[in-house]
């Protein structure tokens, strides 16, 4: 027994179960904390930086609801020693994940005390072995719950030994710990409730004894609030929750949320208990909305009675199965969308410790119906349970080497979701546009296509879909055999993005310029005028129909209005576009000079005028609007130009011949 209670047996082991990820890329959203965080890619120069600022600023350049200064900084460090490389950060990973269960192990151990060795060691192995914790292993940007995981369990750990020992070394290193772990990450805040169990479950103190000496911990609490108060402090409301994030967003209702997540909260139970399908994402719809009707629902709430049930059993009678229920519930609560709602309806990651909590339930629960079994049946009952935990985690370690297993992974366990066909989607697109071969592009291509179609029948009010399944249209016709082929491929482009702008009103900037785009392709390919027309008239219509218009669509509305000769409204269009961006007005000057070719002077002398207006340094302009004044009848306003400009400078002798000419004949 003593060499299963060896730290090399615990740490070894670990790295074997996960020793297949050390040779895998970055996958999900593994690149906002490494390449595409402008802070952590400072290396450890940012850290400074890092402690100033929330969680995603690196990333986007927003100030979020979360506060991360631990997790980023470790990638800074690993910026700094290792550069972007995914083999160091997976391999730290495996190391964090092996020292967590060593801790919780060494935790464990002293909370169950002595007499109760093997119990704690039947606990552990079938926690370090069971598959939920993949996701967070595998998954660099989890590092946030793997670091907050073994902070808490170490600022536990060095409190039991305090209680023990009276030290105050343990004491300082178990606040110290308690503090890292909620900088880490802040679903570590309701950890706070573990100190006093710990204490009341394993020492048997008395209930304000127990409070009194926790109560401790209350500075490490404060302090976290007040520096995460501060460097938040200008954080705004937080945004409504996205429907594709958290499909209970949808719900009609309060009562049909609830029991929607009644029903999530029993397949939590379900993932800790049997992790036999398991999936990155479980969005829309592949969580049905649901009743209290639902057997799911009222499972759901059977479960969470019969949790509190053991919760009050195990703290009135000092039962550490009542233990196990504070585990869980303290390390859950916070993402379980019961008391708001998060970017997420169920996700894996959120089990990896409250499934430790679930653990010591079952286990003391088996422990008592066990008297009555033979022992042999029970060690093979949990030599079958160690045995497929560890196969499923290597398998399931295999589904995490890249963004296109571990999407297609997910393909089979929740096909109804809608970011499993769209993230399988855009992975093809991006591989279709590496591919080297025009056969490998269009393979990959029409493959996305397949996928972004389903997850527009799925939930056809995500804008991404339209703006990426156009894009991909795009570069389909890029590999088109002939004209023909290409022209199909643009104009089936040309209707996704119509549909997500105006059936769905959409007004993502990238929307538009990939229709833009498409437009002039077909605008260019036109075999003739009527066809043509009809395409710019179309970039028209796009443009002028985007509520907040930039330059670019003022452009285009005076541009094409030019090409389709209705100079009337182009002439106000473009003198538009140069009083919002004056920096345009070199576009008045070619449209002033192809009407006056087309003897459309008035319009011309307009355009002109209102060039001379945005730069009146411009004599050269100045003079040609003189002339123009002179062939619009208006000699005197022409005498008044000419005269500015000589006056400005008298050797302009192209305005002086000009102004001597006019003044004979006046």
């Amino acid at each position: 027994m003593k060499w299963v209670e060896n730290k090399w047996f615990w740490l070894l082991g670990c790295f074997v179960l996960y020793a297949n990820t050390l040779n895998h890329s970055y996958t999900v959203d593994d690149l906002i904390v490494v390449k595409k965080n402008s802070l952590t890619q400072k290396g450890i120069d940012a850290i400074p930086e890092i402690f100033s600022h929330s969680y995603l600023f690196g990333y986007d350049g927003r100030e979020d609801e979360s506060y991360r200064p631990i997790t980023l900084s470790t990638f800074a460090i690993e910026r700094t020693f290792f550069d972007a490389s995914p083999v160091a950060s997976h391999f730290i990973q495996v190391i964090l994940y092996a020292l967590f269960i060593w801790v919780t192990f060494c935790y464990l151990r002293l909370l169950f005390g002595e007499n109760r060795r093997k119990l704690t060691v039947v606990i552990c192995l079938l926690f370090a072995l069971h598959p939920i914790h993949t996701e967070v292993v595998a998954n660099i940007k989890s590092r946030d719950e793997l670091l907050s995981a073994l902070f808490l369990f170490s600022a536990l750990l060095f409190y039991t030994k305090f209680l023990r020992s009276e030290l105050n070394g343990n004491l300082m290193l178990s606040l110290l710990f308690f503090f890292l772990a909620m900088l880490s990450k802040e679903t570590a805040v309701l950890g706070i409730l573990l100190f006093p169990a710990t204490h009341y479950f394993s020492f048997n103190g008395a209930p304000m004894l127990v409070l009194k000496r926790s109560a401790v911990f209350l500075s490490p609490f404060v302090l976290y609030f007040g520096l995460r108060s501060i460097v938040l402090s200008d954080v705004l409301i937080k945004a409504p929750i996205d429907p594709v994030a958290n499909s209970l967003a949808l719900a009609n209702g309060f009562g049909e949320q609830l029991a929607s997540n009644f029903a999530i909260f029993a397949k939590y139970i379900q993932l800790a208990i049997f992790p036999i399908h398991l999936s990155w994402d479980y969005s829309v719809s592949q969580l049905p909305l649901l009743n209290f009707g639902s057997l799911s629902a009222i499972a759901g709430v059977v479960t969470l009675l019969i949790l509190i049930g053991l919760l009050v059993f195990g703290v009135l009678r000092r039962q550490l199965i009542g233990y196990g229920a504070i585990l869980f519930l303290a390390t859950f609560i916070l993402t379980s969308n019961f008391f708001f709602l998060i970017n997420c309806p169920l996700g894996e990651r959120f089990l990896f410790m409250p499934v430790l909590g679930i653990l010591i339930i079952l286990v003391l629960g088996f422990e008592r119906l066990a008297i009555s079994i033979n022992k042999n049946y029970s060690i093979a009952l949990f030599a079958v349970i160690c045995i497929y935990y560890s196969g499923r985690t290597f398998v399931r370690n295999a589904d995490w080497k890249n963004n296109q297993t571990i999407y297609e992974s997910a393909l089979t366990v929740a096909p109804n979701s809608v970011k499993v066909h769209f993230n399988l989607a855009t992975e093809y697109l991006e591989q279709g546009v590496g591919a080297s071969s025009v056969a490998e592009k269009r393979a990959f291509f029409e493959k996305a296509i397949i996928h972004f179609k389903a997850a527009e029948k799925i939930y056809p009010s995500y804008s991404l879909i339209y703006e990426n399944a156009g894009f991909v249209y795009s570069e389909l016709a890029k590999t088109g055999v002939n004209k023909a082929e290409t022209i199909a491929f643009f104009s089936k482009g040309l209707q996704q993005l119509s549909r997500g702008i105006d059936e769905f009103k959409f007004q993502n900037p990238n929307l538009y310029q990939n229709k833009y785009y498409i437009l002039e392709q077909l605008i260019q390919l036109a075999d003739n005028q009527v066809i043509k027309k009809k395409w710019q008239k179309e970039m028209i219509r796009t443009a002028r129909n985007r509520k907040e218009k930039t330059e670019d669509d003022l452009f285009r509305i005076a541009f094409y209005l030019k090409e389709i000769d209705e100079d009337e409204k182009g002439v106000d269009a473009a003198i538009e576009l140069v009083k919002k961006y004056p920096e345009k007005s070199p576009f008045l000057l070619e449209y002033s000079e192809v009407l006056f070719k087309a003897n459309r002077f008035d319009l011309s002398l307009k355009l002109i005028s209102a060039y001379v207006d945005a730069n009146p340094e411009d004599l050269s302009a100045k003079s040609n609007k003189g002339m123009l004044l002179e062939i619009n009848g208006r000699k005197d306003d022409a005498l008044m130009i000419y005269e500015e400009i000589l006056k400005q400078d008298p050797n302009q002798q192209h305005t002086r011949q000009l102004y001597e000419k006019l003044m004979r004949q006046v």
